[in-house]
């Protein structure tokens, strides 16, 4: 059997870590491949022994480890020093790993990028990225790269510190295409006496979800395709289908942004408590370079009291309103479904017409939005409100 000590977050003593005994022939946590390749499913900061020499790749991190022999390795993230770099004119391309290891143990390191093919070519032929070797008294060296893959950055270790990419300033932001892979992160709030409220980050791709899960630690990460190309410098909007009631309409600048802190770049303030929706980033120029339909987890609405609360709605409505509210369904569309046919809405009863609704719209929550943007478009703002006040 192999033994690998679990990581050690941040607090955490000697006697609180585990000694877990991995067999090779039925791996629990790891994935072994003919190179030796181990995946370790960690977050926070890893603390392994590694058995030998061999390729060894953290899965939440994406660091890859090349060891020359058995050793045990200590590894964090820590903040740009923001002054160093100024000076340097650099930015940073990645997070800056503090690795401790006995001298001699690690051959190699390849750290994770966020360059798209296109921006990695122009990266090796113009000697743009390159590596941040700083020391424990703030002093940084820069290395050259051995090679640049597509994602990763291979570099050799003379000593160990804290590493990490960096980008030249200058040739940067004036000189080459500023496309990178980047990720669209999102955030479910916990429930609160306000309406439900989605956090979307948009960062580099190479920002592991561990870090940024630290920082909304009281949220709900939803889980969806995450990928997408950004440019930095380039601004960014966020829609939402059905449009929400407050949708963040102001574009936002997106920015290589690698921590300590990773705010929400839009908040999206639901008007209910919809059991779906779609959401859509598009860029400056109008195109969308993300959309995804999402399911948020705990936010289903009970259709029987929606049901008894839009017909008690529709009850207040004189015969010649119910008419009015009839004819505005006939041209009322939800995000990307249609109206209610003509057909099915004439001589309905108001019970009838609640069915509909509710079948149409694709349940409680888009029922309810739409009985609201209806009676509103009538004026019936008192009846709007006093729905928008009982939604759950």
């Amino acid at each position: 059997n192999m033994h690998i000590y679990c990581p050690v977050l941040s607090g955490d003593s000697e006697e609180e870590m585990a000694e877990t005994h991995l067999s090779e022939d039925k791996p629990e946590s790891f994935m072994w491949t003919e190179n030796a390749q181990i995946f370790l499913k960690t977050s926070g900061c890893g603390r392994f022994r590694f058995p030998g020499p061999g390729v060894f790749q953290c899965s939440f991190t994406s660091l890859v480890f090349v060891m020359s022999q058995e050793a045990e390795v200590l590894y964090r993230t820590r903040p740009w020093p923001e002054s160093l770099l100024h000076l340097s004119s650099k930015t940073p391309a990645g997070m800056l790993f503090n690795i401790q290891c006995s001298e001699g143990a690690i051959n190699q390191l390849h750290l994770p990028h966020c360059e798209t093919k296109e921006g990695k070519d122009t990266l090796c032929f113009n000697g743009l990225l390159s590596v941040a070797h700083i020391t424990d008294d703030d002093e940084m060296t820069i290395l050259q790269p051995m090679k640049i893959t597509d994602t990763h950055v291979l570099v050799d270790v003379p000593h160990l510190s804290a590493l990490g990419l960096i980008w030249d300033n200058f040739c940067r932001f004036f000189q080459i295409n500023q496309s990178v892979n980047g990720q669209v992160l999102l955030y479910l709030r916990p429930p609160g006496r306000g309406p439900p409220t989605l956090d979307v980050l948009l960062l580099c791709r190479n920002i592991p979800l561990s870090e940024v899960s630290k920082d909304h630690a009281d949220s709900e990460y939803i889980k969806v395709s995450s990928d997408c190309i950004l440019n930095v410098g380039y601004k960014y909007s966020a829609h939402c289908e059905p449009k929400s009631s407050k949708n963040p309409e102001v574009p936002k600048l997106f920015q290589n942004m690698y921590g300590p802190n990773f705010h929400p770049t839009f908040v999206v303030y639901l008007t209910t408590n919809p059991e779906s929706l779609t959401l859509i980033i598009k860029d400056q120029h109008g195109t969308e370079v993300w959309k995804h339909d999402i399911y948020l987890p705990g936010n289903g609405v009970n259709e029987t009291s929606i049901k008894d609360e839009i017909l008690k709605t529709l009850k207040h409505l004189t015969n010649d309103d119910f008419e009015e509210f009839k004819w505005h369904l006939k041209h009322e569309s939800f995000g990307n479904i249609s109206p209610i046919q003509e057909a099915d809405l004439e001589n309905a009863k108001r019970w009838k017409v609640v069915g509909l609704i509710l079948q149409h719209f694709r349940g409680a929550g888009g029922a309810l939005e739409v009985t609201i943007m209806v009676l509103k478009k009538m004026d019936q703002n008192n009846l709007a409100e006093s729905l928008e006040n009982w939604a759950p």
